[in-house]
């Protein structure tokens, strides 16, 4: 049973298996390995998974605190998966992020297997390492923002589509709309980038008449409504429904319309300059913010597509996978390009699949052509050589970052391209040519992104705006988050906002807290990380692991008072935003009503409802943090509760409201 285990297939390559499983092995590894340096990860998302593990109501519409008062900024479904892990193992590190990890090995299967059904063993595997090796997705996995879950939705929603086109499967293609309508409820609109793909390769290529493949198609539709609709009007019209945060009527429907739906576009006022994803146009995927995370393998993408034009695939099968992949890549790309709305460089996560898979599959036909002779036998060649040129681009972005690496890049390339046009005319000893060449191809495509990648393992990129690569985080390093020197960076926070920035969308992203900075121009260390470790004793630093930009502390004296002061309130405490709100309610379990939601700017609770909560015994404690926008509290705060002066620290005033209730 092992052996077959070990061995696969008869017929299949006798590598075949075995690469498989070092790739699902080295994917688990990488995305595993020290997974606890960042800590909770986005501490707001995490604070709402440990919400819903104490509350199924919570847990049900994805609400940042215990009792429901305000929703997170999007929709339940990673925080589903969260919920249920912190659930069934406690909260720690690990329960946070695992769930994660685990979805990207999963994305890593599906991919593979997709492939192989579609180009073979060789495609299969090339597109699974491009895939689990582009420093974003690294980063990602590793990490508890909805993107993980929302990636490996889509796809598995890609894959049941062509399996859907091979059948001419109308219940396989209403599957696909299944996961298209739980990738919505996992991160909205961003989500339904994969649908025009879908519908043109099976509108085009399934293989039953026209008047079917619409029905069908219209059914699909249907499907996806149901799988993200019932949640959806269960959020709009159900009385134990949080507010829905990041609105200005708490309704979820204004979300999806608004700054973290179709809001993001930008609603057509045409590419502009982003302060996390740079200038929108058609460059963006390539720029200095984005380049890094997920542009490495482009050049073999545009070898692929050239090469269609001389291998026209013969067979509908093959036809169709190029189309389906074609065009949910051209999809992302121009969206993402053009979108003038706020655009994170990790949201490019989603069309790495596709980078991968065009990759892999043009690599492999232009391997074939070269060694037959083929036309477009150079288009390899001329691939790997644009593809080492990007790459010493990229990595030469930072300077002192391992200077030899661009160097020995461009040095291979330019050798293997050299071997594969002397072999072509050299008669004689070809299979040791290919051997040399394939080994020089691999450093080649490889050891740009992969030395990206690993220096992000075991890195602390915890905050709002992960990403990979030396200088986001502060210091180049060598692999597995060894340091090498500092760099020269922004004056900011690294990995987050940088200080100078100008303001975004009203209600969302905070202008960052202003820590005084460090002998290297960066933030020093926050302070230990408190709350539970992975050995159980609270409060404990990790020997090198600083606390991240959102990482804040709260003094133990407060948190002890408020524990010891809880009569059985629905609040622990109100405090304006969640970056404090979450640190307590990891710290204690507690619910804490985060007034303004995620940023404080939310128009809940107003003044009077606040003094309705006070008045009721609700809300005994309320948090005030020096600087925060608190106009429309602030009265009525001064005038029912009374400083707590002794506790009155961190830039922080806790104010009683026990004598109005």
């Amino acid at each position: 049973m092992v052996r077959r285990l070990l061995r696969g297939p008869a017929a299949d390559p006798a590598w075949a298996r075995p690469g498989l499983l070092i790739l699902l092995s080295a994917t688990a590894a990488a995305y595993l390995w020290a997974l606890d340096a960042s800590g909770y990860g986005n501490e707001y998302y995490a604070a709402a998974a440990y919400s819903g593990s104490q509350s199924w109501t919570a847990w049900l519409f994805g609400s940042f605190d215990s009792a429901s008062f305000i929703s997170v900024d999007k929709p339940p479904f990673s925080l589903w998966m969260t919920g249920l892990s912190i659930r069934l193992f406690g909260l720690s590190h690990w329960s946070v992020l695992v769930p994660q990890a685990m979805a990207g090995v999963g994305a890593v299967a599906i991919l593979h297997h997709t492939v192989k059904r579609w180009k073979g063993h060789a495609a299969a595997l090339l597109a699974g390492v491009g895939f689990a090796a582009t420093p974003v997705v690294v980063v990602m996995f590793r990490y508890n923002n909805p993107d993980a879950m929302l990636t490996l939705l889509l796809v598995a929603a890609v894959a049941a589509t062509y399996s859907a086109i091979e059948r001419g499967s109308g219940w396989r293609l209403g599957g696909t709309g299944a996961l298209v309508g739980l990738a919505f409820l996992a991160k909205t609109t961003q989500a339904l980038l994969v649908i025009p793909g879908m519908a043109i390769a099976y509108l085009v290529m399934a293989p039953v008449p026209f008047r079917r493949r619409v029905l069908h198609g219209i059914a699909a539709a249907a499907t996806a409504f149901a799988a993200a609709g019932w949640w959806v009007v269960l959020a709009v019209t159900s009385d134990a429904a949080p507010y829905a945060g990041q609105t200005t009527t708490g309704s979820f429907i204004d979300y999806i319309l608004g700054i973290n739906g179709l809001g993001r576009l930008g609603a057509g006022e045409g590419p502009g300059n982003d302060p996390f994803g740079g200038s929108g146009g058609w460059g963006r995927l390539f720029n200095t913010e984005v380049g890094g995370q997920v542009s490495w393998l482009m050049p073999l993408v545009v070898i692929a597509v050239i090469g269609l034009v001389w291998r026209r695939p013969a067979t509908r099968m093959e036809r169709a996978g190029w189309l389906l992949w074609g065009t949910v890549f051209a999809t992302h790309f121009a969206v993402f390009s053009l979108m003038s709305g706020v655009f994170h460089p990790y949201y490019s996560m989603t069309i790495a699949p596709s980078i991968a898979v065009l990759a892999g599959a043009g690599v492999t036909d232009s391997w074939r052509a070269w060694k037959t002779g083929a036309p477009g036998w150079w288009l390899l060649p001329a691939g790997l050589v644009g593809t080492g040129a990007w790459s010493a681009v990229l990595l030469g972005r930072t300077p002192g970052y391992f200077g030899w690496l661009g160097a020995g890049i461009v040095a291979a390339a330019v050798a293997a391209g050299a071997v594969m046009a002397w072999s072509r005319f050299t008669p004689g000893r070809r299979v040791g040519w290919a051997m040399l060449a394939a080994v020089l191809s691999a450093f080649v495509c490889l050891a740009g992104p992969g030395a990206y990648a690993l220096t992000s393992i075991g890195r602390d990129y915890s905050g709002g705006d992960p990403k990979a690569g030396p200088a986001e985080l502060g210091v180049p390093g060598g692999p597995m988050g060894i340091p090498d020197r500092p760099i020269d960076g922004p004056q900011g926070v690294p990995g987050e906002y940088p200080t100078d920035r100008p303001p975004g969308v009203p209600g969302e992203y905070p202008l960052p807290p202003q820590y005084p900075m460090g002998t290297n121009g960066y933030p020093p260390p926050q302070g230990p990380r408190s709350g539970p470790t992975p050995t159980g004793e609270p409060g404990q630093q990790r020997p090198g692991v600083g606390g991240g930009p959102e990482q804040v502390s709260v003094d133990a004296e407060v948190i002890e008072y408020l524990v010891a002061s809880h009569e059985g309130e629905t609040w622990l405490v109100a405090t304006v935003g969640t970056r404090v709100a979450a640190r307590i309610i990891l710290e204690t379990g507690e619910a804490v009503m985060a007034m303004g939601g995620f940023s404080g700017g939310d128009p809940t609770p107003t003044s009077e409802e606040l003094a309705g909560y006070i008045e009721r015994g609700e809300v005994r404690f309320v948090l005030f943090d020096q600087g925060r926008q608190m106009e429309r509290w602030s009265d009525v705060v001064v005038e029912l509760c009374s400083p707590v002066g002794e506790l009155a620290t961190d830039g922080r005033v806790l104010y009683d409201c026990a004598a109005t209730a």
